[in-house]
């Protein structure tokens, strides 16, 4: 069963290390263009900042990765906030760590462990969510029939995409690509036969809450 996990949401947090303020702003289920978007987004509500440092990963692969020291030393700050995400298995994930300079030099150690402080902290702060690829199933019953297995349908994790209401009943879900089988053949026991069960090949990744 293919899953991703993300941050659910966008939050930010602000922490203060010898005289520097740090901002971590984070944002989640973002793809590319996303992620480049919350970036510029966060350089706009910060521009007088000394450095707005980032890093995301884009995809449910973790293969679309980019990030910026935006002017600290060289592997002091995108890198380390790259780290964060990837040891928390996060994808579709954006950090920009925003820093105001109080004076004080951090040295290369200093900042590596401020500004992979400050972004697991952002983590930490925002909901972390799990997303599943899910198959689409396609339910066709005449009402007395569907009125049988809708409990099923409703009370289990399988999601409800589309109900259409006519000479009978059409009603398109999504469930755990582990779970077809067994749904699909839960419904045709609870209706004794009656009801048209049909695996589509639409896949969609779905948040299952359990």
């Amino acid at each position: 069963m293919k899953t991703y996990k993300y941050v659910d949401g966008e939050y930010e947090i602000k922490t203060e290390i010898k005289r520097s303020v740090f901002i971590a702003s984070v944002k989640g289920e973002v793809d590319e263009k996303q992620a480049e978007e919350f970036v510029k987004s966060v350089r706009k509500k910060y521009p007088d900042a000394t450095h707005n440092c980032y890093a995301y990963v884009a995809d449910e692969l973790g293969n679309v990765t980019r990030f910026s020291d935006d002017g600290e030393p060289s592997g002091t700050a995108g890198q380390p906030i790259l780290d964060v995400i990837r040891k928390q298995g996060l994808v579709k994930t954006a950090i920009v760590v925003t820093r105001y300079f109080g004076g004080i030099k951090l040295g290369a150690g200093g900042l590596v462990g401020a500004y992979s402080q400050t972004a697991a902290s952002g983590v930490s702060a925002g909901k972390i969510s799990v997303k599943t690829q899910c198959v689409g199933i396609e339910i066709s019953a005449d009402y007395p029939t569907f009125a049988a297995v809708e409990k099923h349908i409703r009370k289990g994790d399988a999601i409800i995409d589309d109900i259409s209401y006519g000479d009978g009943v059409k009603c398109k879900v999504f469930v755990c690509e582990d779970d077809v089988k067994s749904f699909a053949d839960k419904i045709c026991e609870m209706s004794a036969g009656r009801a048209h069960v049909e695996v589509s090949d639409e896949k969609r990744f779905k948040k299952i809450a359990k």
